[in-house]
């Protein structure tokens, strides 16, 4: 599941920002070199159980398409996969051009509509999509933790489901 997600983000950033190709998607951490070739890094730094139904489907949301009522979502765990998305360029300006590209990507793309998931992830409707840290990690520990100076960045979470082995 975790790789049909990145690949989803991948494809939601070359198809609304300047970037041609995923081949300009690194899924390394950031690192401390900002120079270089375009491009981002799409980071999963965060993967954990959610443990009320509410939080994936809000009440009062009419955005969200739930899932379709069947007997085998007794056996479907939900899950919020985090990201962090840094953007590089040869310059700062460029740098932060990629980035506002990527979130007006994201912000168009509330939720995640199911045409522009990955294959494992269809058949749940639309996914959530949050803009903002994981709760449990704070980004200036996730970057000391990266060994790299705080930057901008994006932080994205998913909540994606994942069928319990029977």
């Amino acid at each position: 599941m975790l790789p049909a997600v990145a690949q989803t983000l991948a494809n939601i950033l070359v198809g609304d920002t300047s970037l041609s190709s995923t081949e300009f998607i690194d899924f390394n951490p950031p690192g401390s070199e900002l120079s270089g070739q375009p491009g981002f890094n799409l980071y999963c730094y965060s993967i954990s159980e959610c443990s009320k139904e509410e939080e994936i489907y809000p009440a009062n949301s009419e955005l969200i398409n739930p899932p379709p009522q069947s007997s085998s979502l007794s056996t479907t765990c939900w899950f919020d996969v985090s990201f962090l998305i840094s953007a590089r360029d040869h310059t700062w300006l460029g740098t932060h051009q990629l980035l506002s590209e990527a979130l007006i990507s994201f912000l168009k793309h509330q939720p995640l509509a199911e045409e522009l998931l990955a294959p494992e992830l269809q058949g749940h409707g639309s996914l959530l999509l949050s803009m903002r840290p994981n709760a449990m990690i704070n980004p200036a520990t996730l970057w000391n933790s990266l060994g790299v100076p705080v930057r901008p960045a994006l932080y994205i979470t998913i909540t994606i489901p994942i069928r319990r082995p029977n």
